[in-house]
């Protein structure tokens, strides 16, 4: 058996934890301090500031992958490549077209909810339901190709996804719930509706279309990078490298949700957001 791997009992060797970590203090840092090198003039951020955020991140993330997946988890470099093909859609996504599309619709649609971005509240709320939709899709990914190795591994520790059943009764709780507690638990849920917004006026907006193909080529890529990774898995009998590779990816899924909230309180405190307050 290959000895490249270095992933010992599917948990992360020091050296990739450490590669984990100063690529998030670096970015944390880019997002912080970028937008302060710019002028505050001006209703929106400039689309060339938000670029130039999105490259500086990808370049430090991709730079921590591609070394820790080849290095430290002895996976193939294509999967090193499609994994830092995805993930720069992605930051692409989160730090350029989706700060900008909303920024381009709030200049004619002000926020009405309530709870916008522009609150630690309501931001943390939103980056936490919209990770919930991007680590979905990518648990469904890793279920499906995990099939390949399921007589190498041990127990999935990834909880079965429930199936209609289970979430029609989820559904069913969340509205007695709601009812019997006199809709009181639903002011719970409305730092969310800060995610709604943000959502709503990003596909609505003239980015709307390269968002939805910038998110399916990343879907696809994530799809390579799984299907050759279990591949790979599967040829040297290691089921480790693939769980591995899967915290991985779900670790910097994580770290750009958290970078958005970061980014978009620095945003709307610079430019600040057209709000119209509820009475």
């Amino acid at each position: 058996m290959s000895s490249e791997p270095t992933v010992r009992d599917g948990v992360l060797t020091p050296s990739l934890l450490v590669k984990l970590l100063v690529a998030g203090v670096l970015s944390f840092g880019v997002v912080t301090l970028l937008p302060h090198t710019v002028s505050g003039g001006g209703a929106v951020p400039p689309i060339r500031m938000l670029f130039e955020t999105a490259v500086i991140v990808s370049v430090i993330c991709a730079a921590a992958l591609f070394w820790g997946i080849r290095s430290d988890l002895g996976l193939p470099a294509k999967v090193a490549v499609y994994a830092v093909l995805f993930n720069t859609l992605v930051i692409v996504v989160k730090l350029t077209l989706g700060p900008h599309g909303f920024y381009e619709v709030n200049q004619i649609q002000n926020l009405e909810s309530g709870f916008e971005i522009d609150d630690g509240l309501a931001a943390v709320s939103a980056a936490a339901a919209i990770f919930v939709l991007y680590a979905g899709v990518y648990v469904v990914l890793y279920k499906f190709f995990r099939s390949r190795i399921e007589h190498l591994a041990a127990e999935d520790p990834i909880p079965r996804i429930p199936g209609g059943r289970g979430l029609v009764i989820g559904i069913v709780v969340l509205v007695l719930l709601g009812v019997g507690s006199g809709g009181a638990i639903l002011i719970l849920l409305l730092p969310l509706f800060g995610g709604l917004d943000y959502l709503d006026f990003v596909f609505s907006s003239g980015v709307s279309l390269l968002v939805a193909l910038s998110l399916a080529g990343a879907t696809a890529l994530a799809a390579l990078a799984f299907d050759a990774s279990s591949r790979r898995a599967h040829a040297l009998g290691d089921a480790t490298m693939y769980m591995s590779f899967f915290w991985v990816g779900l670790y910097f899924l994580a770290l750009y949700h958290v970078l958005w909230v970061v980014y978009v309180l620095v945003l709307t405190s610079i430019w600040p957001l057209k709000v119209v307050t509820p009475k």
